[in-house]
């Protein structure tokens, strides 16, 4: 996955800091996409008709936008 992409950790979810076009683009061409999180490492982002999920170890957290 492309730099360009910031996510962090925000309490029970993922926060998208930098990069919300990136991530859409990508994400309407793929149902999923590998991004890397700072202090967690590699996380799997999931486009679902709720929105945008983390699959991180069995569990869906969602991705938060600003």
């Amino acid at each position: 996955m492309s730099p360009d992409i910031l996510i962090i950790r925000d309490g029970n979810g993922y926060r998208i800091l930098h990069g919300h076009l990136r991530l859409a683009s990508e994400l309407s061409l793929h149902r999923e996409v590998d991004v890397d999180v700072a202090d967690e490492g590699r996380i799997r982002v999931v486009r679902t008709r709720q929105g945008y999920f983390a699959a991180s170890g069995g569990h869906r957290l969602p991705i938060l936008r600003l």
